[in-house]
């Protein structure tokens, strides 16, 4: 499966209602407020208004969300990761 997916991740946002990206890997969750899914760059939370799915392909790695778009937010899996296995080492010393 990985073979298939795009090696390029790419965001497009038209006029804040249409986002198109490419690395998508997996989609945890989504809602008409807010999206969570992992790219080939990390994980990735799109929240806003009345969003929609549009176009889902992971084997592809593709997929096209429409409806107000607010936010658009990475998060650093490695990084935090480790923040939390450090502030929970700390606690247990």
């Amino acid at each position: 499966m990985d073979e298939k997916i795009s090696r390029k991740h790419v965001v497009t946002l038209t006029d804040r209602h249409k986002l198109t990206l490419t690395g998508v890997t997996d989609v945890f969750s989504f809602d008409e407020e807010a999206v969570e899914l992992e790219t080939i760059e990390g994980y990735i939370e799109i929240k806003g208004e009345d969003l929609h799915i549009i176009k889902m392909n992971i084997d592809d790695g593709e997929m096209i969300i429409e409806g107000l778009i607010a936010e658009l937010i990475y998060h650093e899996t490695q990084t935090s990761n480790k923040k939390k296995s450090s502030i929970m080492s700390k606690l247990f010393k």
